[in-house]
This record gives structure tokens, C-alpha cells and sequence, in this order.
């Protein structure tokens, strides 16, 4: 569900260092754009929860951790979550798009706010503080979404099914219906895309129109998964299991590290070596590919 576009993830790579350490803040010439809601302040003690964690992903633009959840768009700073924007929005699919604070969402208004059941396809260019819909309000609720560049790929609760946008939001078009818990696209070839499902890893070559098992699957299947970064390990794939425990595909095959951490609900590699990852609404991150994780947030 991450993004692959090469630029951001090169970008992320860099900003590495600052992820070793506690989420750094913002430069205090960053502002929000004139006429924009400015990110709300929050404290240990007034942070709303997250109810449960949908997705994250690193902002190079920021150097933060943005976390999706039930209760809307949080980043986190010093360990502590703040709540981006007034939305409470149950932001489901979640994916930084680009190295200027480009978001892409959907899912649900909360209830006291305003708009269709299914948002359909949103976009944030002020990292998340403000959102416009892009396109199908009123009829998707995308519970992954994945892209490369312009190529958008999303899991469409409402129909069971992939679509796919070949020119950032606009249009669509319908692909293969699949029980699918999570999607992500190969940065090297915007044609083939990965789905996690209770039988197994799936892919598929013609850019979201057919799948079949891969042909190399993890020995125990896996809940989420993402691609390392361009530059980072071609083709390498890292994922977590049920349990939390870490996969990772090099060279042919897989192999795992750690231990068990509690049930998976979001994963993001930064790097070769750096993993985001939610367990059980709790917020960690690793240093060493996976084989232990330090707590960064619980709400």
C-alpha cells in the first residue's frame, strides 16, 4: 500500500537516520499554504485514539510518520500522535504519492461529519491537513491502495475487486475480483502487483486484470507486504505473517528473522534495514530488518 515512485522513496532512504531517533519536527519555515486548515496541536493527554491503524507510511517532506486509522490521519513526533487536519475521517487505503506532501486516501466520513458513505478516491497536497476528492465519491471505499508514478491500483470494498488509474485519479478501470488483504506494485514494472490472501501471495502481469499464485510463496502467508526501495534490493520483497514475523524475499527464496510481535495491520520498508509496522494499533519500528522492534507509539 505503499508508494513506489522512485524520487519519494530515494527521498526516504536519505531521511533514514532520522527515523533511527525520534520523529523529528517540522522546519519552522514550513507552514500550510494560505487558506488551509494548519495541522492540529495535541498532547499525550488529549491525543484521540486511533480505534485501529489501517496504514502508515514516512513523509520525506516532513521526515514523519503519517499513520492511517479509524479515527483519521495522525503523524507522530517524539513518540506522541498528533492528529492531522479537523477530519476524523476512517481513512482506509493510505499512500504518500510523492516528495511534496502528495497524499493519496479513502474510506468513510466520520459520523458527524459531512459526505457520501464511500469517499472514493481523495487527495491531500498539504500532507494531510486538507482533502478534495479525486474521483468515485459515493461509490469506492479503497481498503489498499498502491501506486507508481501516475499508475494508481486500488481494492475496492464495495465491489470485492481491483481498479486501476493510468492517469493519477481521473478514470478508472475495473480488474479481477479477489479477497485480497493487501496490494502492493512493483516499482520496476507498473504491470505487475502483488495481493496477500488467505491462500497464499498472488500476482499479477497484467496490471491488476488476472492473478495467480506466485510462483515462489512464503511458508506461512502473509497479512502485509511491501517492495524494498528502488536502489535498495531489486525485486526484494519483506512481509509479516500472522504472528508478526518478518519475510523477506532475496534471491529465489524466503527467509524469516524475529520473533512473533502480535497481529500485523500496516507495514512500510524504508530501507534494506528500516521497517514501519503496526501491531495490534501500536506503532513500531525496526532497525535491523525485522528482527526486533522498538515501540514509537501507542496512543
Amino acid at each position: 500500500m505503499r508508494s513506489t515512485s522512485p524520487l519519494l522513496r530515494a527521498s526516504a532512504v536519505l531521511a533514514t537516520t532520522l527515523l533511527i531517533g525520534a520523529c523529528s519536527p517540522p522546519s519552522p519555515n514550513t507552514a500550510a499554504p494560505a487558506g488551509r486548515a494548519e495541522a492540529r496541536a495535541s498532547t499525550t493527554s488529549d491525543s484521540a485514539m486511533f480505534g485501529h491503524v489501517h496504514d502508515l507510511a514516512f513523509n520525506p517532506a516532513d521526515d514523519r510518520v503519517y499513520v492511517a486509522t479509524h479515527h483519521g490521519l495522525f503523524f507522530l513526533e517524539n513518540n506522541t500522535p498528533h492528529p492531522v487536519g479537523d477530519s476524523r475521517q476512517d481513512t482506509m487505503g493510505f499512500t504518500i504519492t510523492g516528495p511534496d506532501n502528495d497524499f493519496l486516501a479513502s474510506g468513510h466520513p466520520a459520523p458527524d461529519e459531512e459526505g457520501p458513505t464511500n469517499l472514493g478516491l481523495l487527495r491531500s497536497t498539504d500532507a494531510g491537513r486538507t482533502w478534495e476528492e479525486v474521483s468515485l465519491g459515493g461509490q469506492s471505499d479503497f481498503h489498499a491502495l498502491t501506486a507508481v508514478d501516475e499508475r494508481i491500483y486500488g481494492l475496492d470494498s464495495a465491489t470485492g475487486s481491483i481498479k486501476r488509474s493510468d492517469d493519477g485519479g481521473s478514470t478508472w478501470k475495473d480488474g479481477a475480483a479477489i479477497a485480497a488483504r493487501d496490494l502492493d506494485v512493483d516499482p520496476a514494472d507498473p504491470d505487475r502487483l502483488l495481493a496477500t490472501t488467505a491462500e497464499g501471495l498472488m500476482v499479477s502481469t497484467d496490471a491488476g486484470t488476472s492473478f495467480q499464485p506466485a510462483a515462489a510463496q512464503p511458508p506461512k502467508a502473509l497479512i502485509v507486504l511491501d517492495h524494498l526501495p528502488p536502489g535498495e534490493g531489486g525485486g526484494e520483497l519483506v512481509g509479516l505473517d500472522s504472528t508478526g514475523v518478518a519475510w523477506r524475499f532475496k534471491a529465489g527464496a524466503w527467509s524469516s528473522s524475529g520473533m512473533q510481535q502480535g497481529a500485523p495491520e500496516a507495514l512500510t520498508a524504508v530501507d534494506q534495514s528500516t521497517y514501519l509496522a503496526a501491531f495490534n494499533t501500536q506503532v513500531y519500528r525496526s532497525a535491523d530488518a525485522g528482527k526486533t522492534w522498538d515501540l514509537i507509539s501507542a496512543p
